[in-house]
C-alpha cells in the first residue's frame, strides 16, 4: 500500500506540474501553435505572438521540463511537437488543451496566422 501511495503522489505531482505550466497565457498560446501545427519551429512563434525570443525560449523550456514537448534540431532551427501522453491524466489534459485551443478567439487567430503566413 505504501508503494501505491508513492506512485499516486508521483502521478499527482506530474499532473500538478503540467497544470501549473499550462496556467500561463503565453504558454497556452505557444502550446496552441504546437498542437495545431503538429511540429512548429521556434522561429514561427515570434511573428505570431509578438513575444521576444528570450520569452519564447523560457516558455518552451518550461513546457519541455513539464514533459509536454519534444524537440528536434535541424541546423540552427529547433522544432517542437507535443509529446505522446504517458498516462490517462496526461491524455485528459491534452484533450482539455485541445478544447481550450478550439474555443478561444485569440488562439484561433494564432492558428490561422500560422497556417497562412508561417510555413517554416
Amino acid at each position: 500500500m505504501i508503494k501505491d501511495t508513492l506512485i499516486s503522489e508521483e502521478a499527482l505531482t506530474d499532473t500538478a506540474r503540467i497544470m501549473s505550466v499550462l496556467g500561463d497565457p503565453a504558454r497556452l498560446r505557444i502550446a496552441n501553435l504546437i498542437w495545431h501545427g503538429k511540429e512548429v519551429c521556434n522561429c514561427q512563434i515570434e511573428p505570431i505572438t509578438g513575444y521576444l525570443p528570450s520569452k519564447i525560449s523560457r516558455h518552451l523550456s518550461l513546457l519541455k521540463q513539464a514533459g509536454l514537448l519534444l524537440e528536434r534540431r535541424n541546423g540552427t532551427f529547433i522544432y517542437y511537437r507535443l509529446r505522446n501522453p504517458g498516462s490517462a491524466v496526461h491524455t485528459a489534459l491534452l484533450e482539455l488543451l485541445s478544447r481550450i485551443c478550439e474555443s478561444d478567439p485569440l488562439l484561433q487567430q494564432d492558428r490561422e496566422i500560422l497556417d497562412r503566413e508561417c510555413p517554416c
